[in-house]
């Protein structure tokens, strides 16, 4: 009698142990990819705080060794044009009066008082990454930079500024309000991690962040 009173009470222990087991393997995994996803945030975070202030100091990244220097600080990321990873670095200000005068002669364009870009530049993957605030061409794709691997810029001149729509910085100025003649520098880093992703328990597998200087 005990022994079936003990056999009975192991049997509801095991089920019940595997039950619990369908709730905690997920939690318990779903805790471990967060975990290693908000140290690869924090690492994000640096690199393009670091970058950041570089760039608004004036570094051209669409030059070899500014390039190179911007790779090396995020090497553990691949910053390849097929990899996981992608640096955008944008300049962006108000369009201004000469900007019109530029564009059509007047005092008056779409674009007066708006926040626009005056560059933009890419490092690795920008094929699948592009910037918040848009892509200032009218493809909607960065040119390579040539003679620098895994790098992509674009100038835009101030005609453009003044009155194509590509050019406008859309969104920004919920982020920053801008003076007349200010500038800023944003750079911007996405970091896939297909490696960090469980399906239908941790969600898309990307880090992202981004500095304004």
């Amino acid at each position: 009698m005990r022994s079936s009173k003990r056999r009975k009470q192991s049997g509801a222990t095991i089920i019940e142990f595997s039950l619990s087991l369908a709730f905690l393997v997920p939690l318990l995994i779903g805790t471990l990819v967060f975990g290693f996803r908000l140290v690869q945030a924090q690492q994000v975070d640096q690199i393009t705080r670091d970058l950041a202030h570089m760039y608004s100091r004036g570094i051209e990244f669409n030059t070899t060794g500014a390039a190179s220097e911007a790779e090396s600080l995020a090497d553990q990321f691949g910053l390849t044009s097929t990899g996981n990873a992608a640096l955008i670095f944008s300049t962006i200000t108000l369009a201004t009066t000469a900007d019109c005068q530029a564009y059509n002669s007047t005092n008056s364009c779409p674009n007066l008082g708006q926040p626009v870009f005056t560059e933009q530049i890419g490092i690795g993957n920008v094929t699948a990454n592009a910037s918040a605030f848009g892509t200032p061409t009218s493809g909607g794709t960065l040119p390579a930079t040539s003679g620098v691997a895994n790098d992509y810029s674009t100038t835009v001149s101030p005609s453009a500024q003044g009155g194509q729509s590509w050019a406008l910085a859309n969104g920004f100025a919920s982020v920053v309000t801008l003076t007349s003649g200010q500038s800023v520098y944003v750079v911007e880093m996405f970091d896939h991690t297909p490696a960090l992703s469980v399906g239908g328990i941790t969600g898309t597998p990307l880090v992202y962040s981004r500095a304004i200087f």
